[in-house]
């Protein structure tokens, strides 16, 4: 059912509750970067024991090598609108505030629905494990749960060093050294057939940047890197520059400083 450009659909029993999603479907105009740090921590709930892992932001803009996280997340041009009006804000905070920021301005989103691709989104969440839906989000136990899209393909994508690392010049593509960690929202979507490709119901990982991108790929709402080994030039601080070119002709960028232990 469409309603007021909300798509939503309902699905009584469902383990997390009856919920709904909120597609918010945008074009990939700009992108901004952070560095995070990668985390374990044990939890114990009754008899049986979790590992809980999460990306935490830096305090002093330094982190070891194999915890290095870097953030991408992308939007339209409201969103480093939204970083210079809030520059101390981090990840989840972003990710947050993005959802409603057009609202908190009194603007409408004006890219159309593709109705027939968020009803794979939709189906592909709630066919997701058990085992998953237990470790998923906080927000997804909401009745109403924003589901971001984009529209825009990439093209292309690298990560560059603005110092020499792994015994490569400086600007040299990295792609080969980092691996994805994670996709926020779990889905890849065509940007050849605006189809779904891969998401919650698939057990395989996507890890590889050049098998991404080999996918032909709409850009993602959110997708983290790590690093696949220790640079022999540590420590190190350096600039790294996030670039990503679109389908549309454009070529996006955006730079963030860490001090690699």
């Amino acid at each position: 059912m469409i309603l007021g450009g909300t798509s939503s659909c309902k699905e009584k029993g469902d383990e997390i509750g009856n919920y709904s999603f909120e597609f918010l479907p945008r074009e990939c105009t700009q992108i901004i970067t952070l560095p995070l740090r990668y985390t374990e921590t044990p939890i114990t709930i009754g008899d049986k024991h979790f590992i809980t892992k999460s990306a935490e932001e830096l305090n002093d803009g330094a982190v070891e090598a194999e915890q290095f996280i870097l953030w991408v997340m992308t939007g339209e041009d409201d969103l480093k609108e939204l970083r210079a009006e809030f520059p101390n804000i981090k990840n989840r905070n972003y990710e947050d505030s993005y959802e409603n920021y057009y609202r908190w301005k009194g603007r409408k989103l004006t890219t159309p629905h593709m109705l027939a691709l968020e009803r794979q989104l939709d189906q592909d969440h709630r066919r997701r494990s058990s085992s998953a839906r237990s470790l998923s989000s906080g927000k997804e136990f909401t009745n109403l749960i924003p589901w971001e899209y984009r529209v825009t393909g990439v093209k292309d994508f690298r990560i560059i060093s603005l110092s020499p690392l792994f015994g490569l010049p400086a600007e040299t593509s990295l792609n080969d050294y980092f691996s994805i960690y994670e996709f926020k929202p779990r889905q890849i979507i065509s940007s050849r057939t605006k189809t779904l490709l891969w998401g919650y119901s698939d057990k395989g990982q996507i890890t590889r940047i050049g098998q991404w991108l080999a996918m032909s790929p709409m850009a993602p709402p959110i997708v983290l890197f790590r690093l696949k080994s220790r640079p022999q030039e540590l420590p190190i601080k350096t600039k790294f520059v996030t670039i990503l070119e679109t389908t549309a002709g454009t070529t996006l960028r955006d730079t963030l400083e860490v001090q690699l232990r």
